[in-house]
């Protein structure tokens, strides 16, 4: 490929000396030169490069109208920077201010007379040899270039598509969204009837097995009511559609508070509620909303899953840059299954809790999400379980 290169390499000879000319191409075509073009005009280079397009020129310095110098500064203009033209300067005068005006002018090399037969294809092969891995880095970069630019065009595909699949996907969320928040409203408006009347029955009613089907009647619909709460809950974090507020959350008040709102739950099972914490531990950077709804949803299932008469325990304590807030219960702790599928929606629980493990633990995972905390549950030794809350302080 390279010999084909040397073949075929066109080369424009510039010299107002007929002499030169003749003695140059000959000394070209037994080489084994074939595209040769010679001038004694310079005043048609420029032209002649135009349409010739030569690999090398070999220019006379010494000419009338135009001499080399300025038919360098000519040549200039019209090659890219990034191309490599070989311009082989022939001239009897190769003092030192020639070569450097030479050089600054464009110039890559020097020939001088009278030309000596070796010297003049050496100094020619080298600088082809030049010109060729030029050409071939310039066939590289189109080469490259034209596969950035279809990668490109790939890519910019490629994102529209998923920006496209994206705003579906949005968009299907805010459905989901606003059905949620239509199906919660339109669920709790009716439980509220139902709970209201379930509370009347109840003041009015003597038969205690009535009062018991009342009884699970108002479990039902508090379940009901509670579903559709975690429900939208979940949607709105899952789309991120909730703002998280950190604050100081005072966390005696919220195990007070907690405390009350299960106090039912407590009484009926004589469960005593102990808190412990670290001396200077009061307050924990959360969202006061989500993270009561944590608290009442594991000490509901503390207490839940506590035998009758036991203590359940909320531990909170600073560990290096964390608090960490513990419920303990004295159940009969969390199945191998149950374990495997504690913060999937409704996996499959058996022990712990009944039928399977809802909405509460995959909501706590996800409320923990938010806060960019952590959860994690363990069974105790010899009985119980451990559910453990990671605040960032």
């Amino acid at each position: 490929m390279k010999n084909s290169f040397y073949k075929n390499a066109k080369i424009l000879i510039v010299d107002d000396m007929y002499s030169n000319i003749e003695l140059l191409e000959m000394i070209l075509t037994h080489a084994g030169f074939q595209n040769i073009k010679s001038l004694t005009d310079s005043c048609i280079v420029v032209d002649t490069y135009m349409a010739f397009k030569p690999d090398i020129i070999l220019l006379d310095l010494m000419m009338p109208f135009k001499n080399g110098f300025e038919i360098m500064d000519d040549l200039k203009k019209l090659v890219t920077h990034n191309s490599f033209l070989p311009v082989l300067v022939l001239t009897a005068d190769i003092n030192t201010e020639v070569k450097q005006r030479a050089l600054s002018a464009g110039a890559k090399d020097f020939l001088s007379k009278p030309f000596d037969l070796n010297e003049v294809i050496i100094r020619i092969k080298n600088l082809l040899d030049t010109r060729y891995l030029h050409l071939q880095l310039e066939k590289h970069n189109l080469k490259l270039q034209s596969k950035v630019k279809e990668r490109t065009r790939e890519l910019e595909k490629a994102n529209k598509e998923l920006k496209f699949k994206n705003e579906q996907l949005e968009a299907l969320d805010n459905a989901k969204l606003e059905f949620l928040n239509i199906i919660s409203h339109e669920i709790r408006t009716p439980l509220n009837g139902i709970k209201g009347f379930t509370e009347i029955l109840k003041s009015n009613i003597d038969s205690p097995q009535l009062l018991e089907y009342l009884n699970y009647l108002e479990i039902s619909a508090n379940r009901l009511n509670d579903f559709s709460i975690q429900a939208l809950l979940i949607a709105q974090l899952q789309t991120n559609k909730y703002t998280v507020e950190i604050e100081d959350v005072n966390i005696l008040d919220l195990i007070e508070q907690t405390k009350i709102t299960l106090k039912d739950k407590i009484d009926s099972k004589n469960i005593h509620v102990e808190f412990i914490k670290d001396a200077g531990l009061a307050t924990v950077k959360a969202d006061n909303i989500l993270i009561e709804i944590c608290f009442e949803c594991l000490l509901d299932n503390a207490v839940k899953y506590s035998p009758k008469n036991a203590v359940v325990t909320v531990n909170a304590f600073s560990e290096n840059d964390f608090t960490i807030i513990e419920f303990i219960d004295n159940g009969s702790g969390f199945s191998a299954m149950a374990l495997k599928n504690l913060f999937h929606f409704f996996g499959v629980g058996e022990k712990h809790i009944d039928k399977n493990n809802g909405l509460n633990l995959a909501l706590i995972k996800l409320i923990m999400d938010a806060h960019n905390g952590e959860i994690s549950v363990r069974n105790n030794n010899p009985s119980g379980a451990t559910v453990r809350l990671k605040f960032k302080n």
